[in-house]
């Protein structure tokens, strides 16, 4: 039996309805503006914005401390400027530096005599012409020297001195009341706590640097999206774009706002990125295997909780439940069982909504 509902005229049309078809002619269509458009699957979701903050990874910042307690003579590098590795930052004079020195100088000749007199202890060992004991001794006093200049030296490493400088100080006995304090890394200098002829103590911050990349991009989710990030998905800031990918969801959830740190690092290079710097992050979520489809905001209706779209047909057009995912104002992520060759309307859908309501309309056999 076809059951048909009819009463309900619009511009002129008698629109006709079997089950749940509304049967339109062509002409029909054209006549009351109802225009369709191909379903468009989308490999992901659709690209939702959230608010995020450029954040500086904390291993790549490096607090430039003094090495001994002293008075700064020399400030060589300004805020903003790039440092390469090695490259002199400040100078300090402490007259802890040259007690280091010496320090280490005696305990280089010590071990030195010392190694003397083992050499010879042992030369006279076959003879029998120096006691056991005293031979003993002697390499006992010797490792322990050896101890005190290694001891010696790391001292002097920690306050500045690279091992080429140890050397020539133990080759030549020449010390210095100077300090030279050298970027560790290359970076960038972010602040400077000093000026010069300042008095310093021990590890009080004279610098901070950095390296500028990459970079991290901190994106504050709503909880009911969080366990859609995957590492590995790609994040753009929009202005200016720039390229990141998610390395890290958050475990937990911001009491106050009810969001999870999605944490992305930016591939090479962050030009137009400052540390601290608000932006909007546009991100494409996945789809968890689903197939789903891209359409108009326009080309949804609601019927109560539930929405449709009308799929085109041979006949005219039908109501077809689908599931919303995701609503921007550019496009309506969905799901429903589509095989992808369907033609939905996109225009005209009041015209639609109002037949398929039945309005006014009575049935007939």
């Amino acid at each position: 039996m076809l059951v048909v509902v009819t009463g309900f005229q619009d511009c002129g049309i008698l629109w006709v309805f079997a089950a749940e078809n509304i049967l339109v002619r062509p002409e029909q269509a054209q006549l009351v503006g109802i225009e369709t458009a191909a379903l468009a699957e989308q490999p992901g979701s659709a690209a939702l914005r959230f608010p995020a903050q450029v954040v500086l990874p904390p291993n790549q910042t490096r607090i430039v401390g003094a090495p001994v307690s002293g008075r700064v003579t020399r400030i060589e590098a300004e805020e903003d400027q790039p440092v390469r590795r090695g490259q002199l930052l400040a100078e300090i004079e402490s007259p802890d530096f040259p007690r280091a020195q010496m320090e280490f100088l005696q305990a280089v000749q010590r071990e030195q005599l010392l190694r003397v007199a083992v050499a010879r202890e042992q030369k006279l060992a076959p003879d029998q012409l120096l006691p056991q004991k005293q031979i003993l001794a002697t390499r006992n006093e010797h490792v322990q020297a050896q101890a005190a200049v290694a001891e010696r030296r790391q001292a002097l490493r920690l306050m500045g001195m690279s091992d080429a400088e140890i050397e020539k100080l133990a080759t030549s006995g020449s010390m210095s009341s100077t300090i030279l304090v050298v970027a560790p890394i290359d970076a960038t200098v972010l602040d400077i706590s000093v000026v010069p002829g300042q008095k310093v103590e021990a590890m009080a911050p004279l610098y901070k640097i950095a390296r500028l990349s990459p970079l991290w991009i901190e994106l504050q989710v709503p909880v009911a999206l969080a366990g859609r990030f995957a590492e590995g998905d790609v994040v753009t800031t929009v202005t200016p774009a720039v390229t990141a990918r998610v390395v890290a969801v958050a475990s937990s959830a911001d009491p106050g706002t009810q969001s999870v740190t999605v944490r992305a690092e930016t591939d090479d290079g962050a030009t137009g990125l400052r540390p601290g710097q608000f932006v909007e992050a546009r991100v494409t979520l996945r789809s968890n295997g689903e197939r789903r489809w891209g359409v108009r905001p326009e080309a949804v209706v609601r019927r109560g909780q539930e929405a449709y779209v009308f799929v085109q047909t041979a006949e005219g057009f039908r109501p077809e439940p689908v599931t919303v995912h995701e609503e921007t104002p550019e496009i309506v992520l969905i799901s429903g069982p589509f095989e992808g060759e369907e033609r939905i309307a996109v225009r005209g859908l009041v015209a639609l909504k109002g037949a398929w309501q039945g309005l006014g309309g009575q049935a007939t056999d």
